[in-house]
């Protein structure tokens, strides 16, 4: 289990809620944004309407979706966007500008609008529900100072706002700090511009969370500050420091858009490209409403040389009420199996379903039950063991096996039991994904395998899922060489590649975690390698993990970053080299529903058909006494899923696969 206090927040995917208890605002609809090269940004604003301000949020949700503008490349270089809320209410209002979301672009040089490129980023906008009532001024601003003749955005943004009891009501907020300081100038030192705050508390407050939004750019001389060096930053409540945190993203060559051109797999000063930017949560709890304290962020001391970096700060401090509730458990998030751009890096699967649940109650979170299974399927439970705070999250591993559709499907799951108790609040307690099935591999193949000029970096791994063990592993390649390894593996079984390039770097430069193939300087030390996972039978490619992709440019699958995983089940081989089929068998309908008809052609002699699931285990036999014929199956009684038809006579069979709906 891994706590996730800060982290999986921002990536979450359309909750099961009722459709009267939901409210979708879109903001922009198929907006073009283009820079501005003269101002350096340029800003799109939409007045949107949302919910009546007497409506209370469970949740409110941001969805950010980009695509290559039409007619146009995508934008080619990592710029700053945000989502502000200009004002509220009406035009003649005080203008509020304060950003609630902030994105850098992705390096999209290598995309145009032809090759149908896209992808969505999620945001949790809880906090700024007290701002997203009756009538708001949305702005998109995207800054750059790019060519706006041949390259741009297409994005679409719209808010889910779901309606139900907040887990704590909030009752204020106040912006902090606001703005891009100079850091490491002494003349101008940033602790000049990050001064304590006094704060006097609403009469009702509870909890306080500091909520900063915070990126790191441009570069003094020697270090790279604040851009590509680790500074932390120190929150101080009432002078005292309650929290310590490095402004640093250390996970860029694991991003799920790629492949980019240019740097991304490069860790930043808090961001990545074509990231959302995550948020920094501080809770500060157990206050006493009325009081007042001082607020304040300390950089971590630093002298920069000749230029200097920058911090993009915006924070606030937002007060809320007591916990509605003692326990209360929620579904967050659906990583695995879901078809959600975000998350493709973990899908499809084939293996144990992967989720994310938060605490919502003022009591610790210390155990839980999760409901998990197939949409008409027979549900398990999970009996969750951890200690979450209030708003922690945990992303959970859910153990019990699930058979898995060949193509496609739904997959709910429900928390409930928060410490053995009644949930103060149910409308969040589950979740359903769609997702569509795993590749399935024949029981022998081949991982084809042809380094780079840097092989010490590259290991890989074939993991058995169901069982959690290293079915193979091979590592110490060498430079320029073409490795060619037969694998056997068990029929039924779910099984993950794991292909890591994360190993020490011989080359001159020192360069890892950059994938087989990074399109930068690089590429003329580090040289490109192929890697396929190939058919053992017959020699055919199953699937060319460094394929080029097609576009105007094109860029190699090998892009990939610090490592590329592959779900897969292995099934028996449709074919036996060098040997005279056993029989002619068609199985139909195929898929079915309920039953299903094998005609049969065998060679002579007695021998039987069998129906058999992946995982092998025989679940109908009929003795084959004629040569041909036809034999009834009922699978009425069977879950949904590939099963495998098998009939032999003497030594040799014939298999043909079957897809129950």
């Amino acid at each position: 289990m891994k706590k996730l206090l800060t982290l999986i927040c921002l990536l979450i995917a359309a909750t099961s809620v009722k459709a009267a208890d939901t409210t979708v605002v879109v903001s922009h609809q198929d907006v073009t944004i283009l820079t501005d090269p003269i101002v350096g940004s340029a800003t799109y604003a939409n007045w949107a309407k949302f919910p009546t301000l007497t409506t209370q949020y469970r949740k409110v949700l941001m969805q950010l979706s980009f695509e290559c503008a039409p007619g146009l490349k995508c934008g080619e270089w990592d710029y700053i966007n945000n989502v502000i809320v200009g004002r509220v209410g009406t035009k003649t209002a005080a203008p509020l500008n304060y950003e609630i979301a902030r994105l850098v672009t992705p390096f999209g040089f290598l995309w145009n609008s032809s090759t149908n490129w896209q992808h969505t980023w999620y945001y949790d906008v809880t906090d700024f529900a007290m701002l997203l009532h009756d009538s708001v001024e949305v702005i998109y601003r995207h800054t750059g100072d790019e060519d706006n003749k041949d390259r741009g955005w297409k994005i679409n943004l719209k808010f889910i706002c779901i309606k139900g009891t907040p887990s704590c009501e909030p009752v204020a907020m106040t912006q902090l700090w606001d703005g891009s300081f100079e850091y490491g100038n002494n003349n101008d030192s940033i602790e000049k511009h990050l001064v304590p705050v006094s704060v006097n508390l609403n009469s009702a407050t509870n909890v306080a969370r500091f909520k900063a939004i915070n990126t790191g750019h441009g570069s003094d001389s020697v270090h790279g500050c604040l851009e590509y060096c680790k500074k932390y930053r120190q929150l101080k409540w009432d002078g005292s420091v309650v929290n310590k945190k490095d402004l640093w993203r250390n996970d860029c060559a694991i991003n799920a858009v790629y492949p980019q051109s240019s740097t991304w797999v490069y860790d930043r000063g808090g961001w990545c490209p074509g990231s959302p930017v995550r948020y920094d949560n501080v809770d500060i709890t157990g206050l006493t409403g009325g009081t007042q304290h001082s607020v304040d962020m300390d950089m971590e001391p630093y002298v920069g040389y000749t230029e200097f970096g920058n911090l993009n700060t915006t924070a606030y401090l937002i007060e809320y009420k007591a916990p509605a509730n003692a326990n209360d458990v929620s579904i967050e998030n659906i990583l695995a199996p879901s078809a959600e751009s975000e998350f493709k890096r973990l899908n499809p699967i084939c293996g144990n379903p992967v989720i994310v649940i938060r605490n919502n109650g003022s009591a610790a979170l210390t155990s839980a039950k999760i409901e998990y299974g197939l949409d008409g399927g027979t549900m398990t439970t999970y009996d969750w063991k951890g200690n979450l705070a209030m708003w922690e999250y945990d992303t959970v591993t859910l153990t019990n096996a699930v058979n898995w559709p060949a193509k496609y499907g739904k997959f709910t799951v429900m928390a409930k039991d928060p410490n053995g108790q009644a949930d103060g609040y149910t409308d969040d307690n589950s979740m359903s994904s769609d997702f569509s099935g795993a590749n399935t591999f024949p029981d022998k193949i081949i991982v084809h395998f042809m380094t780079n000029n840097d092989a010490s970096e590259n290991s890989y791994k074939i993991i058995n899922v169901s069982t959690g063990q290293v079915h193979f592993s091979k590592s110490g390649f060498k430079n320029q060489t073409l490795y060619l390894d037969t694998i056997s593996l068990s029929p039924g079984a779910c099984y993950k590649f794991y292909f890591s390039d994360e190993g020490p770097s011989t080359s001159a430069i020192g360069m890892n975690r950059d994938g087989l193939q990074f399109m930068s300087s690089y590429d003329a030390i580090e040289g490109t390698g192929t890697l396929k996972i190939k058919n053992a039978n017959n020699g055919n490619t199953l699937k060319d993990i460094t394929a080029a992709n097609a576009g105007p440019f094109s860029l190699s699958g090998g892009n990939f970053g610090a490592s590329y995983s592959l779900n897969f089940m292995s099934v028996f081989s449709l074919s036996t080299p060098n040997v005279e089929p056993a029989a002619t068998v068609e199985v139909f309908p195929n898929p079915a529903k309920d039953r299903i008809y094998v005609n049969y052609v065998t060679s002579g002699g007695q021998g039987n058909i069998q129906l058999l699931d992946l995982q092998g285990r025989v679940l109908y036999t009929e003795a084959t006494i004629k040569a041909s014929g036809t034999a009834m199956i009922n699978m009425e009684s069977l879950v949904p899923g590939i099963y495998v038809v098998k009939v032999t006579t003497g030594n040799d069979s014939h298999v043909e696969r079957v897809v129950k709906r």
